[in-house]
């Protein structure tokens, strides 16, 4: 009996292992390098980025499963479906640059963000997500928002802080219209609704 298919078989399925674990340690890599060692506190910007992105972000693993599984019975009864990613998640996907729509993508993402979870504190991915988050045209992360939106504004109110967490879901344009400040402060609303402590 000719053991040769078996053992290419067996060194093809051994590479690709070995190419993923390689993969997923770069991008740990990759990602740990725009982490900051600062724990700093949670502040009202914070908790209305969670309140639109990511309300269960303190209590999963990087992976919110039950919004998975809440997406997945939408799709099958014909709802509209599309909101299961985790903030853990999308910095992965901002940091990597992954763009595919592909499962195989989508189980690495959730992977990367498990792991992130193990190596970082909840706070620190948190920040490292505001800082690198896009939110308009030439804006990336939070500060640069607020000094695009409020220049010369030492403090925000509550509302202007809600429309900055408004800003990932609607990235600001370069031109913003009527219609766009319209939509951020409809949005906004909407946050200071549902925010909680």
């Amino acid at each position: 009996m000719n053991s040769e298919p078996h053992n290419l078989l067996f060194k093809n399925v051994n590479r690709k292992i070995r190419n993923l674990i390689i993969n997923i340690n770069m991008d740990i890599i990759s990602i740990s390098s725009y982490m900051e060692d600062n724990d700093e506190y949670v502040s009202e910007l914070h908790y209305y980025i969670l309140a639109l992105e990511d309300r269960n972000f303190f209590r999963h693993c990087g992976v919110d499963f039950k919004a998975i599984l809440r997406e997945f019975k939408n799709m099958l009864i014909g709802k509209k479906y599309g909101g299961a990613s985790t903030i853990d998640m999308q910095l992965v996907r901002t940091i990597t640059n992954y763009r595919e729509r592909t499962i195989s993508r989508k189980i690495y993402e959730m992977t990367l963000a498990i792991l992130l979870n193990f190596k970082f504190s909840k706070k620190q991915i948190l920040n490292c997500y505001m800082r690198n988050a896009f939110l308009g045209s030439h804006i990336i992360g939070f500060e640069a928002a607020i000094e695009k939106r409020f220049k010369d504004k030492p403090v925000l109110n509550e509302l202007e802080m809600a429309s900055l967490a408004a800003m990932l879901l609607k990235p600001m344009p370069l031109n913003p219209t009527k219609e766009w400040f319209f939509a951020n402060e409809s949005r906004a609303r909407y946050a200071q609704k549902v925010r909680v402590l």
